[in-house]
């Protein structure tokens, strides 16, 4: 996957992900909670994640090293 899918996949997935949350406030159902669309919400999030470091890894090697600032310490190098 280039950046552009990438990226259009992380925006499709934070918005379905974003709507299943706003659907569960509304039914007030707690995020730990295995009631009404859990399933759904882990596996939106699930993929989120994978295409969210797929995202990182594709501009670390773009990038190159010491470009990173506020996401330093998520890596373990700040």
């Amino acid at each position: 996957m280039d950046l552009e899918e990438i990226l259009a996949k992380i925006v499709e997935l934070g918005h379905e992900e974003l709507h299943i949350v706003r659907k569960r406030a509304e039914e007030k159902t707690p995020g730990s909670e295995h009631g009404h669309g859990y399933d759904e919400l882990a596996q939106v999030a699930d993929r989120l994640d994978h295409h969210a470091h797929l995202l990182r890894r594709l501009h670390d090697g773009e990038l190159g090293h010491g470009w990173r600032h506020e996401s330093r310490q998520d890596t373990g190098g700040g």
